[in-house]
């Protein structure tokens, strides 16, 4: 069990530094090839795209923990239904999620002085990217079958497969096209959906189970109610993220277009961290669920209370490690796009913040492998609720920097609330709420404030303060 465990998270980390890659490397290829107002362009649709993954709710998530916990309850043909829900939610997810971000992009790019482009000449562009990110959300029930069998290498491969064509298909438009947006835009979608297409015949589907058995009509209304319905707690997480981490781009671009470039470089690295941390507690999913079906759960109890202590090192692991190559990337790239020291400025706060909301994964994976929709979804109401009361009160009096600030606040208050719906999962092993306190909190604040005594001094140089 413990060698599965740690393939699928190496699975899982590799895919996450795939991720990493793909963003790093399609930034790069940005800061080498565009400067100013067209580097301004490509950033902003990228950041608007970025979010269509996010609008799929986790919904890959949602079919491990169902079909995991099918397998312990009821017939192979309830499995199917399942399938055959989220397959429909999946559709639903993908057009809700490219009509939201192309009238948002509309209407950022209406608003905002940023960019080279013309509003249709931007949303051609922005309609391309979104292409290019649709099959994220439609493929979320082949990876949470994947992920339901514990095969984590079979998404893995599939995204590096993918996105290495993007990468490939950019470099080929950028050659061949004089470094015209549109074009490359073009040869990212190409590209991606090429090696999308290459990998489904090279790679296995994912296991049927139930023979010839297909559910009825009225079984797979039964199981899309039951999806949505657990689904609820990831899409407040998908809210979440939204709100305090990818619309914060977008929303720099309309109250501090001047910053925008230098804040674009700083989001990308942080989401970068985000990713590698988020990827390696997916692997986590399929085993807490089955565990807390077979009422295993005194077997994880120390694992799980030191997941805070864990997850704040590498978080703070990561974050240096761009943090010391950040000099060195750009003098590479001869990128002139923004100052050094404002991305330093940007990514140490937006580093606090990845800090204190990455250190109370390992919680809120657990509450999301075995807990109800209400336990998953309070912490977060919390902190969306703190960020609009006090970090954008704060941002409008003092700027960036306040808003960064107040995000910070917000997760670290949000995350608190995730304490005792684990602890009420642990209850059979004894687990008290303030045990779980007292290791989230002290993760969080031991991990930033390592984190500001790296940091600070560099930071405190900003021409932004």
């Amino acid at each position: 069990m413990l060698k599965r465990f740690f393939s699928n998270a190496a699975a899982n980390a590799f895919s996450g530094a795939m991720a990493a890659a793909y963003q790093l490397v399609v930034a790069a290829l940005a800061v080498a090839t565009w400067h100013g107002a067209d580097f301004t362009a490509w950033g902003l649709a990228m950041s608007i795209a970025a979010m269509a993954p996010i609008l799929s709710a986790s919904l890959s998530s949602v079919v491990t923990r169902r079909l995991v916990e099918a397998r312990h309850r009821g017939p192979d043909v309830i499995e199917a239904a399942i399938v055959m829900a989220g397959r429909r939610i999946s559709w639903g997810l993908a057009g809700i999620a490219f009509a939201t971000l192309f009238l948002a992009g509309a209407l950022i790019q209406g608003s905002s002085d940023v960019g080279a482009l013309s509003t249709s000449e931007f949303l051609v562009l922005l309609t391309i990217m979104l292409s290019t990110n649709a099959w994220l959300l439609l493929w979320q029930v082949r990876f949470g079958q994947h992920y339901a069998d514990e095969l984590n290498w079979l998404p893995a491969l599939t995204l590096a497969i993918a996105r290495a064509g993007g990468v490939l298909g950019m470099i080929v438009a950028l050659a061949v096209g004089s470094k015209n947006l549109t074009l490359a835009a073009l040869g990212l979608a190409a590209g991606t959906w090429i090696a999308l297409l290459a990998a489904q015949l090279v790679l296995p589907s994912p296991k049927r189970r139930g023979g010839d058995s297909l559910p009825t009509p009225l079984e797979v209304r039964n199981q899309l109610g039951l999806n949505l319905r657990v689904q609820f707690g990831f899409a407040i997480g998908s809210a979440s993220s939204l709100i305090v981490q990818y619309s914060i781009p977008p929303l720099i671009a309309l109250i501090s277009p001047q910053h925008f470039n230098a804040f674009y470089l700083a989001s990308t690295i942080n989401v970068v961290v985000v990713g590698l941390l988020s990827a390696a507690m997916l692997a986590l999913l399929a085993p807490f669920t089955r565990w807390h079906a077979i009422g295993a759960t005194p077997s994880v109890q120390r694992i799980a209370l030191l997941s805070p202590a864990l997850c704040a090192g590498l978080s703070l692991a990561v974050l240096c490690a761009c943090w010391f190559m950040l000099e060195i990337l750009l003098d590479a790239l001869k990128a002139h796009t923004s100052d050094i020291v404002d991305i330093r400025f940007f990514l140490a706060l937006l580093g606090l913040q990845t800090i204190v909301r990455t250190s109370a994964m390992g919680f809120a994976t657990i509450v999301a492998a075995a807990g109800t929709s209400r336990q998953m979804s309070i912490p977060l109401i919390v902190e969306m609720l703190l960020a609009f009361t006090v970090a954008v009160p704060l941002g409008w009096i003092f700027g960036v920097q306040g808003l960064l600030l107040g995000l910070t606040f917000a997760a670290l208050v949000g995350s608190q609330f995730s304490c005792r719906p684990f602890a009420l999962l642990f209850m059979s092993a004894g687990t008290p709420a303030r045990a779980a306190l007292a290791s989230l909190l002290a993760a969080q604040l031991i991990g930033s404030a390592i984190w500001w005594l790296i940091v600070g001094s560099s930071a405190l140089n900003s021409s932004l303060l």
